[in-house]
């Protein structure tokens, strides 16, 4: 078990630690990269599906002062996502160890609710320009298997407007109407997707019931009575987050996924929100990077996943073969 240096402590975080731990993301992504997309409105969103008092750790230095923090993303406990971080004034002390440590052991702890004879897997997102963090999880046990882009647009002028295919129409979400065709129509989208095992319908409406939910920002393009893809999206502190581009196989290769995304960027240049990003698979088998770059944006930031079995077994990850 990896051990904090002497005088360093950890605690559950509060909800006043928010602006706090989002100045701590933002350090790191300053010392990573030189940009920073870090706020508090972002932090109070993300804590909103957390159970802070389980799920997230606080590691304050001797004189309180927030030095490390990490939490959890879990899926159906056989995919453990931790997202660690360490301010780069504290780097080289052994935080980053006790928080990848944390992490393994909180994913073990929960182990026996996985579905029986489940491949369960503890993963990170580590920024690629953050060498140390990379060697510290190579030594650790861990191997890169897989790319994440953030990429980002500048709507400095409107974007072209959408081209639906035939037979496609746009509408918005309806609240206490559309909740679980949405949910399985995002669950189709993402069938092919690596590493995510199904969601719950519980979880996705949770997205539904944040401060940040807004309906008129949800995008469905309906072929009749059928969902064929969809676009959810959110403002958070004065910039645009799209969650999910997502088409059904049925109708793709027909340029959906473009007008989607180019229909959402409108909405937003109207509404005068002039930067949007989202996060992609880097080797995404819809070649999702490239739609996205017909759409104007561009690559900000690159991560890697670094990844360590905890538990052979059936991968619930892979449901492309099965589905």
């Amino acid at each position: 078990m990896a051990h904090l240096p002497e005088g360093y402590e950890t605690r559950v975080p509060t909800h006043e630690d928010a602006g706090a731990v989002a100045a701590l993301i933002s350090a790191c992504q300053l010392a990573d990269t030189g940009e920073t997309d870090a706020s508090v409105e972002e932090i109070i969103d993300d804590w909103y599906d957390l159970n802070l008092a389980e799920e997230a750790v606080v590691v304050a230095a001797p004189d309180g002062t927030i030095s490390g923090y990490a939490d959890v993303l879990n899926r159906s406990f056989v995919t453990v996502s931790v997202y660690g971080y360490v301010h780069p004034d504290y780097r080289e002390l052994g935080i980053g160890s006790f928080l990848v440590d944390w992490g393994e052991r909180w994913t073990r702890d929960h182990m026996p609710r996985a579905p029986e004879n489940a491949r369960v897997v503890v993963q990170h997102y580590i920024n690629a320009a953050n060498e140390g963090a990379r060697r510290l999880l190579e030594s650790s046990g861990y191997t890169p298997v897989r790319g994440v882009y953030v990429m980002e647009t500048d709507l400095d002028e409107a974007p072209p407007p959408p081209h639906w295919p035939p037979g496609i129409s746009v509408r918005t979400f309806v609240p206490g109407q559309d909740e679980r065709a949405v949910y399985q129509a995002v669950e189709d989208a993402f069938r092919d997707t690596w590493g995510r095992p199904r969601g719950t319908f519980e979880r996705f409406v949770g997205m539904t019931q944040k401060e940040s939910f807004d309906p008129s920002l949800w995008f469905l393009a309906t072929d009749g009575d059928e969902i064929a893809g969809l676009t959810l999206c959110k403002t958070l502190a004065g910039e645009g987050w799209v969650d999910v581009v997502g088409v059904r196989r049925p109708w793709r290769k027909r340029g959906l996924g473009l007008a989607l995304l180019r229909h959402a960027l409108g909405e937003y240049y109207h509404r005068g929100v002039h930067r949007v990003s989202l996060s992609v698979d880097a080797e995404s088998i819809t070649g999702a990077p490239r739609l996205y770059g017909r759409a104007g944006m561009r690559v900000r930031e690159s991560y890697i996943i670094h990844l360590k079995e905890l538990r052979p077994g059936i991968d619930l990850g892979v449901r492309a073969e099965v589905d």
